[in-house]
């Protein structure tokens, strides 16, 4: 099981790239397919978790509502897929939550009942990933205040995603 984590760390990282990259490659919908076959051959992996997938689905709704709001209010301006038309945030941005709730399922499972560190890390890693995503150029953002709705947003639902990870285990 110990090589889960090194496979999720590493597979969640060529998503992520992935998803960022091809949203302004005009290919939006290359990452999201990449992260999906990353995501079976995880759940193959592990026997196929109700636990897992029910964590995957909270984080894309999670994903889902928080970056179509930031998207709704002119906050942060994504690029890539037929949704960023509708201000609805982008399959590709849902696949990078997706692949984010598995990291956090096993290789940041020592983590997980430690909610301020985890607060930490959605605090500083939430708007961390963004603003790599702005140098990509796979969204914009309007404000410096919005870095900080980024921090407080993240540093509130990654411990929220593990208190519901710890009650359904």
């Amino acid at each position: 099981m110990k090589y889960i984590k090194i496979y999720d760390i590493i597979g969640f990282k060529i998503c992520w790239l992935l998803c960022a990259f091809c949203s302004v490659w005009e290919q939006p919908y290359l990452g999201p397919v990449v992260t999906l076959l990353f995501i079976l051959i995880h759940l193959y992996i592990v026997d196929f978790k109700k636990r897992d997938i029910k964590i995957i689905l909270i984080a894309i709704i999670c994903g889902l509502i928080l970056d179509s709001i930031f998207s709704i209010f002119n906050i942060i301006d994504y690029k890539g897929g037929f949704l960023t038309l509708y201000n609805i945030a982008p399959l590709w941005i849902l696949s990078m939550w997706a692949g984010f709730a598995l990291t956090m399922l096993y290789a940041l499972d020592s983590i997980k009942t430690k909610y301020f560190i985890s607060a930490l890390l959605g605090l500083i890693g939430g708007p961390l990933s963004y603003s790599a995503g702005v140098g990509i150029g796979s969204l914009s953002i309007q404000s410096n205040f919005a870095y900080i709705l980024l921090s407080i947003s993240w540093g509130a639902i990654v411990p929220l995603l593990f208190k519901y990870m710890n009650s359904i285990e």
